[in-house]
This record gives C-alpha cells, sequence and structure tokens, in this order.
C-alpha cells in the first residue's frame, strides 16, 4: 500500500506541476524586439517599427484583447501587420468584439491584415471580411497598395489565404521601393520569391506555424500545420535559400487551435525595426 501512495506521489507531483506550468505559458505574452537591416531602404524609413500579430485564435485566446492593446500602445508602433487566424474556426464572430479590436489597432498606428485559413474554413468568411473592412484596418485580399510614408513610398502586398501559394498579386514594377508582403503561411516562403517575375518581397511575414507548438529543449520546435515535425518556420527571422537579403517574419501567434497548450512557447508579440544598411 505504501508503495502504491508513493507511485501515485510521484505521478501526481510531475503532472499537477507541468498544468500549473503550461497554464503559465499560455498566459503570459512574450514581447520580442528585432532589427532588419535592408540595403535600399531610404533613409526617411530608417527606424520604422512595425508591430506583427499573428494567430490570436479569438475566442481561444489566453491573453486578452485589453492587455494586447495595452502592450501595441506602449511600443508606439508606425505600422501594424495581421497575418491571419485572428478568428478561430470554431469561434461565432458574433461572440468576437473583432471590429472594436480593428479599430482600438487603427487608433495606435495604420493597420493592415490578410486573411488565415481558420476564416477560410469557418464558414463566416464574407461576415469577418466585413468586420475588419468596419474597422478601419485595410484588408489585402490579394491586393498591392503603396503607403506615402514620411516623404517616402513602401509598398505593402498582401495574399489572401489559399491552401496553395497563391502568385504574389503586383500589378507592375516597383522600382527603388521596399517591397513587405503579408502572407499567412510560412511554408510556402520561397515560392513567394518566385511566383510573380516582377517583384521579391524584401520581407515577407507570417504567421500559422504557433512557434511549433511545443518546443523541446535541445530538440526544438515539435510540429506545425502545413510543415508537419521538425519545422523549419517557426518563430524570428529567417534568410532565403535563394537570396540572403529576402527575409521572412515569423510570429508564434497568441491564440490556440486544436492543441489547446502551448510548451516552452508563450503567445508571442514581434516587434520589427528596419534599419538603413550603412
Amino acid at each position: 500500500m505504501k508503495k502504491f501512495k508513493l507511485i501515485l506521489f510521484l505521478l501526481i507531483i510531475p503532472t499537477i506541476s507541468f498544468c500549473v506550468y503550461g497554464y503559465y505559458q499560455n498566459r503570459s505574452l512574450d514581447i520580442e524586439y528585432q532589427t532588419i537591416a535592408l540595403e535600399d531602404l531610404p533613409q526617411e524609413l530608417n527606424q520604422l517599427k512595425i508591430v506583427h500579430l499573428s494567430d490570436t485564435h479569438f475566442e481561444r485566446n489566453r491573453i486578452s484583447i485589453e492587455t494586447l492593446l495595452s502592450e501595441i500602445e506602449k511600443v508606439q508602433p508606425d505600422l501594424i501587420f495581421l497575418t491571419g487566424d485572428l478568428m478561430d474556426r470554431t469561434a461565432d464572430l458574433k461572440n468576437i468584439p473583432l471590429a472594436e479590436f480593428g479599430s482600438s489597432l487603427m487608433a495606435i498606428a495604420p493597420t493592415y491584415a490578410v486573411s488565415g485559413n481558420h476564416e477560410t474554413s469557418s464558414g463566416q468568411l464574407a461576415e469577418w471580411e466585413k468586420e475588419i473592412s468596419q474597422s478601419g484596418v485595410l484588408l489585402l485580399n490579394n491586393t498591392q497598395i503603396t503607403l506615402d510614408l514620411k516623404g517616402t513610398q513602401l509598398a505593402l502586398v498582401g495574399v489572401r489565404d489559399e491552401s496553395y501559394p497563391s502568385e504574389v498579386p503586383v500589378q507592375g514594377p516597383l522600382d527603388d521601393m521596399p517591397i513587405l508582403l503579408l502572407a499567412h503561411h510560412p511554408e510556402y516562403f520561397e515560392q513567394y520569391l518566385t511566383s510573380n517575375p516582377l517583384i521579391q518581397p524584401d520581407i515577407t511575414f507570417s504567421g500559422h506555424a504557433h512557434g511549433g507548438q511545443i518546443r523541446v529543449p535541445l530538440v526544438g520546435p515539435l510540429y506545425a500545420p502545413g510543415q508537419g515535425f521538425s519545422p523549419k518556420y517557426t518563430t524570428g527571422i529567417y534568410d532565403s535559400e535563394q537570396d540572403a537579403s529576402k527575409k521572412l517574419v515569423v510570429s508564434r501567434g497568441i491564440g490556440n487551435s486544436l492543441f489547446p497548450f502551448r510548451i516552452n512557447n508563450k503567445p508571442h508579440l514581434l516587434v520589427i525595426t528596419l534599419e538603413r544598411t550603412k
């Protein structure tokens, strides 16, 4: 009997510890600051600050909307990028204050968004697009726009979520202008650089991978949708294999989906500062 109690005790303690750790991990926001140097960045855009937010998965988020807005406001960004899966496919859009969230982001900085696979598979895509647009956030559905910033220009391109790498939608050459791409799926990074002969995006912003969900010490990320086990693109900044000057920025996201918790993988808010190469 004593042996049984000892075994039970030894099983219960790690289980409780694991649950407490998981609870903490899913409710602690990691704000990561990174700098990307671009050789052709106009001097006027030097130190341009971008907040990259992805995969909030409302209503399955464990970081509150109020906390997100507060932390983003503290950053004082010049631009805010949303790279899909703002809602979970299981959520009822009527229960999500999406328009209010978008309006609050717009009050902080100009905000741009693309859809993710959860929006497109939710059966509520049209309603989601309407809510986003009504908030003032500009939805980039296979769209190219030119931003006039600080007396110069920046090209911004958005790819609507699909189950394959859509052709990057550019209507003409973008000479002497930095090009930033918003696209939900990081696994298509190299294809985005070759799918349209007119351009190669300088920086691609993506989400979707959830940081690999579980990050094992000395091993790395365990699994990501679209990439399988031992995924390549899960968090932070990556160089293209074709051209190391082309970068991919991946957010680990905020919420969870099918897998209900994260391990060694806190919800993630990325702050990217663009820097002119000297």
